[in-house]
């Protein structure tokens, strides 16, 4: 019973639907899958995805520049389909035949379909940003969740160099010292509620929590010492959501 209803919270922390602000950019630039991937995070927000039929009109909107076959945020792991923002994907739109039996994943120019690739191959690929803003009421992280969620999209996940640049950026506004963001401990574990990868990390000077107490499994970013830092997850604080 305490596995299911710890599945259960999980499920309902993580984003079911996305109608998060996405721009996309064509890099012109020919890397590996996994390349692609270290770029983005670090000089955008991630390799672009488009979860949905709405979002990949918009990605298609923003591909008109592309000029050539593109890699973008599709992966395959344990046999499942998935997006690099962590979502497993339940919409693909295949180019006839595909896919082969890779992991990685390029938009073809022509079609503007999808086709599978080794992700050792070199290609042109796409990032995306989203629009990260700052909420100057308080309250607890469960409060802001539910805040961001019907109000703009989510919580913000810090996961790449960018997305924590924008934070700190909007941040110096914040009537709190400590701002909540994406980041919760649970079932042993801390995670992006976006189900983003936590490979991009910026712990305060206590660490990564392997067991934090139970008041102190909410996480908030620091805007004095711009680190992330556990806090109780009770305490009213601003917050930063992804718009």
């Amino acid at each position: 019973m305490k596995t299911t209803l710890t599945v259960l919270l999980i499920i309902q922390l993580y984003g079911i639907t996305s109608c998060v602000i996405k721009q996309h950019y064509f890099i012109n630039e020919k890397k590996t899958g996994y390349g692609a991937l270290k770029y983005c995070r670090t000089n955008y927000h991630d390799l672009s995805t488009f979860i949905d039929e709405i979002e990949e009109q918009q990605f298609l909107k923003d591909a008109v520049s592309q000029t050539s076959d593109a890699w973008v945020g599709l992966y395959k792991t344990s046999g499942i389909w998935m997006w690099t923002t962590g979502k497993v994907a339940t919409q693909i739109s295949w180019y006839a035949g595909q896919p082969d039996n890779d992991n990685c994943v390029y938009l073809e120019k022509l079609s503007k379909k999808l086709h599978d690739r080794s992700c050792t191959n070199t290609y042109t690929f796409f990032c995306m940003t989203f629009e990260i803003v700052l909420v100057d009421q308080s309250e607890s992280w469960e409060g802001a969740l539910d805040y961001c969620r019907h109000h703009h999209d989510d919580l913000a996940s810090l996961s790449s160099n960018r997305s924590m640049t924008d934070a700190l950026s909007k941040i110096t506004g914040a009537q709190t010292q400590y701002v909540w963001i994406g980041l919760r401990f649970l079932a042993g574990r801390w995670f992006w509620i976006s189900g983003d990868d936590l490979i991009f990390k910026v712990w305060s000077s206590d660490g990564q929590l392997q067991c934090p107490a139970q008041n102190q499994r909410c996480e908030a970013l620091d805007k004095n010492t711009k680190t992330w830092t556990p806090r109780d997850c009770e305490e009213k604080l601003n917050f930063l959501c992804f718009k």
